[in-house]
C-alpha cells in the first residue's frame, strides 16, 4: 500500500504584508486599507488552516504606526484585530512618546501597571531610566504605580535607584513610592553616578534595613536569584568597591560579619575583586 504524498506547507507571507508595512511607513491610510482588504477580506484559494492569512501578520505595520505617532492608522489596524486588547504594544507607545496612542490604549482597557516581562517591571521604568519627567508625570497621572512589580520584587523605583536623577527620585517618593518595595537599597548601593551616596542616604533615612538579605522576604525573587548568591547591601557595596558607601553603611549599623547565601562576608568580596581600601575598612570594622 503506497503512502500519500507528503503535505507541503508554504509559510512565505503574502506580498500584502510587506506592502501594508510600506504604506504604514508612509502614513498612507488608503494604501493600508487596500492591503488589508486584499489580505484579510478577499476570497483566496483553500490552504491549510494554519496558513490562512492572520491579522497578526500586520503587527509590524502597527508598530511603525505607533513609532510615527499615527493614531488614525493605529485605530484602523486595531479594528482589524492586528493586536488583541490584552496584548497591546503599550511599551512601544511609551518609547515613542506617543501620548495620544497611549491614551487610546488605556481607553481600550490596557492595565498601565502591566509588567513588561517576568523580570521587568511596568513601562513607568522606561521614562524613569531616561529622566523623562514629562512622561513620568503623565503615567503617574493616569494610574501608574511606582511600586508595581514583576514576578520578583523589582519595581520602577528599583530602576530609579540605578538611573534616575535625585530630584526625580524625590518626586517619585512624594508621589507614593514606598521604600519597602523593590529592594531599593540593594540597587542604590551599586548606582554608578556621583550622587550614589546621596541616594543611599535617602533610602536609609526612610527606614530601610541595612542588614536585610536581598529577596529574603520575596519567595519568587529568592527562588530565582538565590543560586547566584544573595547578600546585604554591604556585600554589594563591597563587591563593587564603593568605599564611601561601605563606610556610611557601617556607620548606620551594617553588620560586617553577616554572611551571604554563599557563606561569605562583605570583606571576602572586596578582597576577591582587589578593592584593598574597602577590605581594610571592613577588616577594621570586624575587629571593633
Amino acid at each position: 500500500m503506497s503512502l500519500p504524498p507528503p503535505m507541503i506547507f508554504n509559510y512565505e507571507r503574502p506580498e500584502e504584508v510587506e506592502l501594508c508595512y510600506q504604506a504604514a511607513s508612509r502614513g498612507d491610510i488608503d494604501g493600508v486599507k487596500k492591503q488589508i482588504q486584499s489580505l484579510l477580506h478577499e476570497p483566496r484559494s483553500p490552504t491549510p488552516e494554519r496558513n490562512q492569512p492572520q491579522p497578526t501578520w500586520l503587527f509590524e505595520s502597527l508598530f511603525i504606526a505607533i513609532k510615527n505617532q499615527n493614531l488614525e492608522l493605529v485605530k484602523l489596524l486595531l479594528s482589524e484585530k492586528v493586536a488583541e486588547k490584552s496584548d497591546l504594544p503599550f511599551e512601544a507607545a511609551v518609547r515613542a512618546r506617543a501620548f495620544e496612542i497611549m491614551d487610546h490604549f488605556l481607553e481600550l482597557g490596557w492595565d498601565i501597571n502591566t509588567a513588561m516581562g517576568p523580570s521587568e517591571p511596568s513601562t513607568l521604568s522606561i521614562p524613569i531610566c531616561r529622566s523623562d519627567r514629562e512622561m513620568v508625570e503623565w503615567l503617574l497621572a493616569h494610574g501608574a504605580d511606582p511600586n508595581s512589580r514583576c514576578d520578583w520584587d523589582l519595581t520602577p523605583m528599583s530602576q530609579a535607584m540605578l538611573a534616575a536623577p535625585l530630584d526625580l527620585i524625590d518626586y517619585l517618593f512624594s508621589q507614593g513610592a514606598d521604600q519597602r518595595c523593590g529592594q531599593l537599597l540593594h540597587w542604590a548601593v551599586i548606582r554608578e553616578k556621583d550622587d550614589a551616596l546621596q541616594v543611599v542616604r535617602r533610602v536609609v533615612e526612610l527606614g530601610v534595613s541595612v542588614n536585610e538579605i536581598k529577596y529574603e522576604n520575596d519567595p519568587k525573587g529568592w527562588w530565582a536569584r538565590e543560586p547566584f548568591g544573595l547578600g546585604t547591601p554591604l556585600h554589594r557595596a563591597a563587591e563593587f568597591g564603593k568605599v564611601d558607601i561601605v563606610k556610611y553603611l557601617l556607620k548606620v549599623g551594617a553588620d560586617p560579619l553577616k554572611l551571604d547565601t554563599k557563606g561569605k562576608t562583605p570583606r571576602y568580596w572586596a578582597e576577591t575583586y582587589n578593592f584593598t581600601e574597602v577590605a581594610l575598612v571592613l577588616k577594621e570594622a570586624e575587629e571593633r
